[in-house]
Parts: C-alpha cells; sequence; structure tokens
C-alpha cells in the first residue's frame, strides 16, 4: 500500500493555520522543496511525515482519512493498459 496526501485538503488547512509552504516546511522542520515534492507525489510519505502533518493540523489518527488515502501498488510489470 502507497499513502497518499490529499493536496485539496492540505491546501484547505494550511489556509486555515495560514500557512504558507515557506511555513509549513519550518513547522515540519523541512525544506520547501520537500513539502513540494510531497503534493506533487515525486516524494513518498513516511511514517514520521505523517505524524507531524497530523499534528501540525490538530488531527488525530482517527483523522488519517481526511488527509490520507490507501493506494494499492502493482507489482512491477502489471502497470501497463490491458488492450
Amino acid at each position: 500500500m502507497k499513502i497518499v496526501l490529499k493536496n485539496g485538503v492540505l491546501q484547505e488547512l494550511m489556509e486555515q493555520y495560514d500557512l504558507s509552504v515557506y511555513g509549513l516546511a519550518e513547522k515540519l522542520e523541512v525544506a520547501p522543496t520537500t513539502i513540494y515534492r510531497i503534493m506533487n507525489g515525486s516524494r513518498g510519505l513516511g511514517n514520521d511525515m505523517i505524524a507531524k502533518l497530523l499534528n501540525t493540523f490538530a488531527l488525530s489518527e482517527a483523522d488519517f482519512d481526511k488527509l490520507f488515502i490507501l493506494q494499492a501498488e502493482l507489482p512491477k510489470g502489471n502497470d501497463k493498459e490491458v488492450i
């Protein structure tokens, strides 16, 4: 399983907390490029980052589904379109 961030929800939360990407990066103690990479899907989410995001926005573990999606990954070679 792959954990994917719901970008729209993250952006809404950032607006509610009056945080820019730079402000969020500072709170999470990461570089702004890390936030951009997470948002565009080129960087995965580890347990530490998930916990930091939940804590930053005062979300509990029960709120996980509000901010993240569990996405099944196909084994290598099974990602080709069937005609």
